[in-house]
C-alpha cells in the first residue's frame, strides 16, 4: 500500500484501527455519563476539559473526580464511590442506542480489505468490550487480529498495543498505518513508528492534532483505490 499527498512516500501493508472514538461512537456516551455526575452535584462538564483531560487517558477518570470535588469544595464522595456511581451511569449511555458505528467505517473497511491490506483493532480497552462491538455491529469478520487492553501490560499512550498488533499481522511497524481518535492513540501510534491518520470526534476536533500525519474529518474522507494504494 502505497499513501500518497499528505503521507508522503513509502509502501504500507496494513491497517490498524482504535475501535472506541474511531470505530463506535462510545466517546459521546461516556462524555454523557461524566456529564450525568457533575450533573447530580450541581455542575455542568465542559466538553472541552473532558476532551483533554479524560478522553484516551488511562488517569483521566480519578483526576475527573478529583476536579469534581474541587468544585464542590471538598464535599463530594471519594474515589471508589464516584466511580461506582461512573459505571452505573455507563450502564445507562453504553447501550446499542448510544455506541453507534461512526461515519464510513463499514466502507472504508471494506474497501481496505478489496485492496488487499491486512486489518487489525488495537484498543486500550476490555477484551470483553471490545468483541462485544464488533460483534454487535458486524464489523469482526474484517479483522486479521484484535489486540485489546487483556493483551498488553501497558496501555496507551505506550506503544505496546499497536506494536503487539503489528506483530499479529506480521507486519514492519512502520509500514503500517494507524486510525485514531484521542491524542493518547496517536502518541502511541507515533511511537510504535506508525503512520498515523487522526479522525477527531465532534468532541475532541478543539485539540491539538499535530503529531499525526494527517487529520481527516471521518474514515469516509479516506479512499481505498486499486490494490496497493491509499488515498487522503
Amino acid at each position: 500500500m502505497r499513501p500518497t499527498g499528505p503521507y508522503g512516500g513509502g509502501h504500507h501493508d496494513a491497517v490498524i484501527f482504535d475501535l472506541d472514538g474511531t470505530l463506535v461512537d462510545s466517546v459521546r456516551p461516556d462524555f454523557l455519563a461524566c456529564d450525568a455526575l457533575f450533573a447530580e452535584h450541581g455542575h455542568r462538564l465542559p466538553h472541552e476539559l473532558w476532551a483533554r483531560e479524560v478522553c484516551g487517558r488511562p488517569e483521566g477518570y480519578p483526576r475527573l473526580f478529583s476536579r469534581l470535588r474541587a468544585l464542590c469544595g471538598g464535599g463530594a464522595a471519594p474515589d471508589d464511590v464516584l466511580l461506582r456511581r461512573l459505571e452505573a451511569l455507563w450502564e445507562v449511555y453504553m447501550t446499542p442506542d448510544h455506541v453507534r458505528l461512526l461515519p464510513g467505517v463499514p466502507r472504508a473497511l471494506e474497501r481496505a480489505r478489496a485492496a488487499g491490506l491486512r486489518l487489525a483493532v488495537a484498543s486500550s480497552s476490555d477484551g470483553r468490550w471490545v468483541r462485544r462491538w464488533l460483534r454487535h455491529h458486524g464489523i469482526g469478520r474484517y479483522f486479521d487480529a484484535v489486540v485489546t487492553g487483556d493483551d498488553v501490560t501497558r496501555r496507551k499512550p505506550d506503544p505496546e498495543a499497536y506494536l503487539t498488533a503489528a506483530a499479529a499481522l506480521a507486519a514492519d511497524p512502520g509500514r503500517c498505518v494507524a486510525v485514531e481518535d484521542s491524542l493518547t492513540g496517536v502518541a502511541a501510534a507515533r511511537a510504535a513508528g506508525m503512520t498515523v491518520v487522526a479522525v477527531p470526534t465532534a468532541l475532541t476536533r478543539s485539540l491539538d492534532y499535530g503529531s499525526a500525519d494527517r487529520i481527516v474529518p471521518d474514515l469516509s474522507a479516506v479512499e481505498f483505490t486499486g490494490p496497493t494504494t491509499l488515498i487522503p
